[in-house]
């Protein structure tokens, strides 16, 4: 099964689990190589024999025998991810060991090459892919209108286009009698011209208002995180007002005319603002956290405070360097502690050691109904000295 990337999908492969592991495999096709046996494909080959060879070797032969007939029983499925003329960019497989359920995703941004296997889905990279590819709108106004391009994960498509038609049936038709070399004919001709201009201005400027709670509708449906408006500076600050100043986007306004061009061009155009206001918006949404923890209020920084504030379920948004290694371990009720740390009653030897904490932390993020942003280079290091991490609290 396909999956279409959103936020409710992600939530559901973080529910996704198995005793005998779930097999995650990622692969970005580099279209710049072009050789019979690219690099990105050898990559990712060689984790899978990684794996094999370590699920072989290590002791439980019937375990291993089912991971073994897994892998065979995927290979179709494999080659598809691997399969250099495949479209897609960025592509990952998530598949139990225990079922026959096949879950896959592509893309059109980079994702990781790696196999993994663990009880749960390995799901970092998707979650990074939000931060800079989430859903976005742009909003080409012109004078004929505002058409809406849709931006996710890499891939751009006309959504819907808002058509201005002018209404100027009631008007006197507004010409004069040929000037026949009289004086002030031309003058009187001008005038009437710009009078019309005037009056298709003013009501352009009155279409643009009324489509404005239409646009914050489309946004709400599509999710977008982020809208970009284009177009001339007098038309795209019309519809700009009608978008909360300190609402949950980021609005980027580009003084630049993309109306004509594809869905694809536009998306080239814009991205490297959104981006760059993507990365912005992280970056200052970390430090809220961080200076809300350190003031004493609804926020937490390092390891051991954030996993505390999951196991209160208190974690309404957490803030992740994706880079950090974060190593701890799980007490035998499931939850996770920082290295060193055993909750009351239990000791260091019942313990089970936990190398990756980052993943657990998404996983519980998402299980429970947190935001997740895995923040992107130009943001992380605002968490620098604070473990690679931080939350904003739900009280």
């Amino acid at each position: 099964m396909t999956v279409i990337l959103d936020q409710t999908s992600l939530r559901d492969l973080a529910t996704m689990s198995d005793d005998s592991g779930v097999l995650s495999v990622y692969a970005t096709a580099d279209p710049r190589d072009r050789t019979a046996s690219p690099t990105w494909r050898r990559t990712v080959a060689n984790a899978i024999t990684r794996l094999r060879n370590k699920v072989a070797s290590n002791g439980d032969k019937k375990h291993a025998a089912a991971v073994l007939t897994r892998l065979e029983a995927l290979e179709p499925e494999l080659d598809g991810i691997l399969g250099a003329t495949e479209p897609g960019l960025g592509r990952a497989l998530f598949a139990p060991v225990s079922s026959d359920e096949v879950r896959t995703v592509v893309v059109q941004v980079p994702l990781d090459d790696c196999a993994v296997l663990e009880p749960k889905p390995y799901l970092r990279p998707l979650a990074a892919a939000f931060a800079t590819g989430a859903p976005a709108g742009v909003l080409a106004v012109a004078q004929d209108g505002v058409r809406v391009v849709d931006m996710r994960f890499g891939i751009a498509r006309d959504l819907t286009r808002f058509t201005f038609a002018a209404d100027t049936g009631e008007w006197r038709e507004m010409r004069g009698p040929g000037s026949a070399g009289r004086p002030g004919i031309a003058d009187r001709s001008a005038s009437q011209t710009d009078r019309f201009d005037r009056r298709m201005e003013e009501q352009l400027l009155r279409y643009l208002h009324s489509v404005r709670p239409r646009i914050t509708e489309l946004a709400d449906e599509q999710g977008w995180r982020s809208i970009v408006i284009t177009g001339d500076s007098r038309l795209i600050d019309v519809v700009r007002k009608g978008l909360p100043a300190n609402g949950p986007r980021d609005i980027v306004l580009l003084d630049r005319v993309v109306e004509t061009l594809s869905a694809s061009d536009i998306a080239a155009r814009v991205r490297p603002e959104l981006e760059a206001a993507r990365v912005r918006r992280c970056r200052t949404q970390a430090e809220q956290a961080r200076d809300a923890a350190l003031s004493g209020g609804q926020g937490t920084v390092g390891l051991s405070d954030t996993l505390g504030a999951f196991r209160e379920g208190r974690v309404a948004h957490l803030f992740l360097d994706g880079s950090r290694e974060m190593r701890g371990h799980r007490a035998a009720n499931g939850w996770y502690y920082a290295q060193g740390e055993t909750p009351p009653g239990e000791s260091a030897t019942d313990m089970t050691s936990e190398r990756d904490l980052g993943e657990r932390m998404i996983e519980l993020g998402l299980v429970g109904g947190s935001e997740v942003t895995v923040l992107p280079e130009g943001a992380a290091d605002v968490l620098a000295e604070d473990d690679g991490v931080a939350a904003l609290l739900r009280w």
